[in-house]
């Protein structure tokens, strides 16, 4: 594990190297925010066609990726004249540890029908600060419904049954070097839609199997912010849903399946990231 303090990961030949920066809150293992991140980025480098919008990403969590160096590889499933469907494995010693799958559909003309859409009224984007919190490459607000108008000290404010919200500011490189990209960034965001709408009255009992992040545009600005939606579970097993935004307004929806899971230990007070 590398120990640079300029990314989330540091790039050495076609391999990623953690930084301790990279380490998740269910144990030694990478973040999945981070596996999401680093799925993205090769995915991104696959599709040059700058009039092809990512649409959906699914991210499946199919194994644990432990701290050390990761390779990813892609294989462009589809290309037509209005989608590009591309699949992404990151691999570990071999094994595979987590895949993913982006839709890229061609831009056109926007319809001018007036559509309905369930109203939700986010608390106040932060002013971005310029710099995370110690050991943690992301700043983020946390808002609960009981108190919408004032930011949480901790993850402790979450644990009420009311809808959530969160405002992720990633401040650190995901690889060194290289700047973050919008659809990377709501990609990583979207890792934190499990904790977003499965947080409850005695904290978060669900891990992340998988996500799907829908995009109707890509985020604008350095923060994203999610609003729950939708929880149901039962016999261990959660399906959750939030709403995405920037400043300017909705971006998109994230789905979320997880499996009853122990362990969760969240990075810190208020700034630091929250997610699986």
């Amino acid at each position: 594990m590398s120990e640079s303090p300029h990314g989330v990961f540091v790039a050495e030949g076609e391999s990623c190297v953690p930084t301790p920066l990279a380490r998740g809150p269910w144990g030694d293992f990478i973040s999945g925010q981070y596996v999401g991140g680093l799925l993205s980025r090769a995915i991104e480098r696959c599709v040059n066609d700058t009039e092809l919008h990512p649409t959906r990403v699914t991210v499946d969590l199919s194994g644990r990726a432990l701290l050390a160096p990761v390779t990813v590889k892609t294989t462009i499933r589809r290309r037509g004249r209005r989608i590009c469907v591309v699949d992404a494995a990151m691999v570990q010693d071999g094994t595979e540890v987590a895949h993913a799958r982006a839709v890229y559909l061609r831009r056109g003309e926007q319809s001018p029908n007036q559509v309905w859409t369930s109203p939700i009224q986010m608390p106040p984007p932060p002013e971005i600060p310029t710099a995370p919190p110690a050991g943690s490459a992301s700043h983020g607000l946390i808002y609960s419904a009981d108190d919408p108008g004032v930011p949480g000290v901790d993850l402790g404010s979450w644990e009420s049954a009311s809808q959530k919200f969160i405002w992720l500011t990633y401040l650190t490189p995901l690889v060194s070097g290289e700047k973050l990209t919008p659809l990377t960034r709501a990609v990583m965001v979207a890792d934190s839609a499990s904790a977003v709408a499965n947080y409850g009255a005695s904290g978060l009992h669900f891990i992340n199997a998988d996500y799907t992040l829908t995009l109707s545009r890509l985020p604008e600005g350095a923060s994203v912010g999610m609003a729950g939606l939708t929880h149901n579970s039962e016999a261990g097993i959660a399906t959750a849903s939030v709403a995405l935004f920037d400043r300017r307004g909705p971006i998109g929806t994230a789905v979320t399946v997880g499996i009853a899971n122990g362990g969760f230990r969240p990075t810190g007070a208020r700034g630091a990231a929250t997610s699986t």
